[in-house]
């Protein structure tokens, strides 16, 4: 309505005067400013609303550029260190939380397209929010990510970040994930971006568990996630250095029992599509975490078993091809600490077999696998 807008306009007012003054810390006497804006998105003006983000942005990045002193100053009091921890806390869930408030409207907009058939899309987009929005995304978690980056633990207790702030600043990356273009072209810019956030999450602040239960959950939910959280795991893995994690989400899959992927299809698939894709893009990775998927192939799954004869066939094909398997006896394959699972090599013929037209297609790579078997 006319006076919530007029009311949501004069109190922004007061605290952008009070960020001139006092800089950051003015979250402190205005963050119910912020959350009257949060609790009345629907109904204030996309002008205004977008404003609001703007000035938000300012607001947490004027922070971190401060915060490297801050955090250097040996002298700085319990108090002030305290003041600007609430402060950084505030901040961020202002920001994130209203990101989350444009997702969600940017989400109801895409099902409008599907239903009208993607028609003037980018001028709805304009009209919702005042902005384009899939292009607002980006620097707002490049912001977090530089955030992340310093030292920011000193601020607490012990050096001990809380971990409902890691899981504030990571939970908007999987929210963004949830939404269905985000595997579209034109936000790769975001997906990228996400990565490197969750990358730095993983890395300085101990998010290895909580992620690993997430993708798992997603993998489950949403199936146009495979492909995306198999380029994020991959660059973890390698550009990061987290090849632990391909690891524990290997774990996960392979405790699956078969009762269970019996009941969710949907995620069975998506279990089954990221193995595949996961095997193509670091197949070395993979290889020491395959014995626990080799149960696998004696379950009832025929997306599973094909998913875990596609990934051994990628590993053979990538990892050891041309001259090293050539050179190999099948007693040494045997007896590699990283390979026992070629054991199974004699009988994937055996298993195709058993399998009915679904088993057909990861069984054709198994004939291109040299794999030496005993006489």
């Amino acid at each position: 309505s006319f006076q919530i807008r007029e009311g949501v306009v004069i109190v922004r007012n007061t605290f952008q005067a009070a960020f001139r003054a006092q800089g950051p810390l003015a979250m402190l006497q205005h963050f119910d400013t912020i959350y009257s804006i949060l609790h009345h998105f629907r109904s204030i003006d996309p002008g205004l609303k977008e404003d609001t983000l703007e000035f938000l942005i300012k607001v947490v990045s004027r922070h971190s550029q401060e915060l490297p002193a801050i955090l250097d100053d040996t002298t700085l009091s319990g108090s002030d260190r305290n003041a600007h921890l609430n402060a950084l806390k505030m901040n961020c869930y202002a920001l994130i939380r209203l990101l989350e408030s444009f997702e969600t409207m940017a989400s109801q907009t895409n099902l409008v397209d599907l239903d009208l058939g993607g028609k003037g899309k980018k001028a709805r987009t304009k009209a919702a929010h005042g902005f384009d929005w899939e292009e607002e995304r980006q620097p707002i978690l490049q912001l977090l990510t530089q955030l992340l980056q310093l030292d920011i633990r000193h601020l607490w207790n012990h050096s001990i970040i809380e971990e409902e702030f890691v899981s504030l600043v990571t939970g908007c990356c999987y929210r963004l994930l949830e939404n269905p273009t985000i595997n579209h072209q034109k936000n790769r810019p975001t997906r990228e971006a996400i990565t490197h956030l969750l990358g730095v999450a993983l890395t300085r602040y101990n998010h290895m568990l909580s992620a690993t239960v997430k993708i798992i959950q997603m993998l489950q939910h949403f199936e146009h996630l495979a492909p995306v959280l198999v380029a994020a795991v991959s660059l973890w893995a390698t550009d990061y250095g987290m090849k632990s994690i391909v690891g524990e989400i290997v774990r996960e899959i392979g405790q699956k029992c078969p009762q269970e992927l019996s009941r969710d299809s949907s995620g069975t698939k998506g279990f089954a599509a990221f193995l595949t894709e996961l095997a193509e893009r670091v197949p070395a990775i993979l290889m020491s975490s395959m014995c626990i998927l080799l149960d696998h192939l004696d379950g009832e799954n025929y997306m599973m078993r094909n998913a875990v004869l596609a990934a051994m066939a990628e590993m053979v094909l990538q990892v050891l091809s041309g001259d090293q398997l050539e050179a190999a006896s099948w007693p040494w394959a045997i007896a590699h600490p990283h390979l026992p699972f070629l054991q199974t090599a004699p009988l994937l013929h055996h298993q195709g077999q058993a399998d009915r037209e679904p088993g057909g297609k990861a069984v054709s790579a198994v004939p291109h696998i040299p794999v030496c078997c005993p006489p």
